[in-house]
C-alpha cells in the first residue's frame, strides 16, 4: 500500500511539475478567466441592481460568482487530452503491461494537473475580493464546510472526466466528447446561470446529476442557503458520487480495454 501511495505522489508531482514549467499558461488563464469573471460580475449587476433574482441579492451573487470562477478553473484544468492521447493513439497497450493501475495512474496525474491551477484560481479570488468586497461565509463553520466541499472538485471531475475520455474506445474521437462534457458541467453545474433561476424541471434533473456540487453546493453552503444539516447531506452525496464515479469508471473500463486498437497493427 505504502508503495502504491508513492507511485500516485511520484506521477502527481511530475504531472504538476509539466503544468508549471508553462508559466505563460497562468497569465494567459487569469487574464481570461478573470476578464470572464469581470463581465459576469458587470451583466449581473445590472440585472440584479438593487433587488433580488432567484433569490440573490447583490451581495450574495458576487460571492456566487467568485466560487463559480474558483471552482470552474479548477475543475476545467485536469489532463484530459493526456489520457485521451494514450487511448487514440494505442499507448494504452503498452500501459496494460505495466503493474501499475491504469485508473489510479491517471487520476494522480489529473489531480497534479489540477493543482498547477490552484495558484490561478487564488490570485483571481483575491483580486476579485479586493474589487468587488463580496460577503463572508454565513459562519465559520460554514466557510469550513464550504471548503470540504472545494475539495471534492478534485475527485469529481476526475470521475467525470475519466468516463468521458473512455468513450474514445467508441468514439476515436475525443474533440466533440470534451466539447459535450464541458457544455453539460457548465450548464447543470450553475457556472452559467444558477440552478435557481431554471425551470423546477430542470433543476430536479440538475440535481439528479454530479454537476450541481462543483458551483452551486459550495455556494449554498458559504451563503447559508442550507442549514447544518442540509450542508452535511450536500456533502454525503458529494461522497456518494465520488465513490459511483470512480467504480463506474472501474467498470466501464473493465468492458472498453477489450476494444484497444493500435493503429498500423
Amino acid at each position: 500500500m505504502t508503495h502504491t501511495w508513492a507511485v500516485d505522489r511520484a506521477l502527481a508531482v511530475v504531472s504538476l511539475k509539466r503544468r508549471l514549467a508553462y508559466k505563460a499558461n497562468w497569465v494567459f488563464a487569469i487574464v481570461l478567466g478573470g476578464g470572464s469573471m469581470l463581465a459576469n460580475l458587470a451583466l449581473w449587476h445590472n440585472l440584479i441592481g438593487e433587488g433580488t433574482l432567484g433569490g440573490y441579492d447583490w451581495d450574495a451573487m458576487r460571492a456566487y460568482l467568485i466560487i463559480s470562477f474558483f471552482t470552474a478553473t479548477l475543475a476545467f484544468s485536469g489532463s484530459d487530452w493526456e489520457i485521451a492521447d494514450r487511448i487514440l493513439d494505442g499507448l494504452i497497450a503498452v500501459d496494460l503491461t505495466k503493474p501499475v493501475d491504469f485508473q489510479r495512474a491517471r487520476a494522480a496525474e489529473f489531480i497534479g494537473s489540477m493543482l498547477s491551477t490552484v495558484p490561478t484560481a487564488v490570485l483571481g479570488v483575491v483580486g476579485a475580493w479586493l474589487l468587488f468586497s463580496p460577503p463572508g461565509p454565513v459562519s465559520p463553520l460554514a466557510g469550513l464546510l464550504t471548503a470540504v466541499s472545494v475539495l471534492f472538485v478534485f475527485p469529481l471531475a476526475f470521475g467525470i472526466t475519466y468516463l468521458s475520455v473512455l468513450v474514445c474506445f467508441w468514439t476515436r474521437r475525443y474533440l466533440g466528447i470534451m466539447w459535450a462534457r464541458e457544455a453539460l458541467l457548465g450548464f447543470f453545474s450553475g457556472m452559467l446561470v444558477p440552478l435557481a433561476l431554471m425551470p423546477a424541471p430542470l433543476q430536479a434533473l440538475s440535481w439528479a446529476l454530479p454537476f450541481p456540487h462543483f458551483t452551486t453546493t459550495p455556494s449554498h453552503i458559504y451563503l447559508g442557503r442550507v442549514d447544518t444539516a442540509g450542508a452535511l447531506g450536500l456533502l454525503a452525496a458529494e461522497l456518494a458520487w465520488t465513490v459511483v464515479l470512480w467504480f463506474g469508471g472501474r467498470l466501464v473500463f473493465k468492458h472498453a480495454v477489450k476494444k484497444v486498437t493500435v493503429h498500423g497493427g
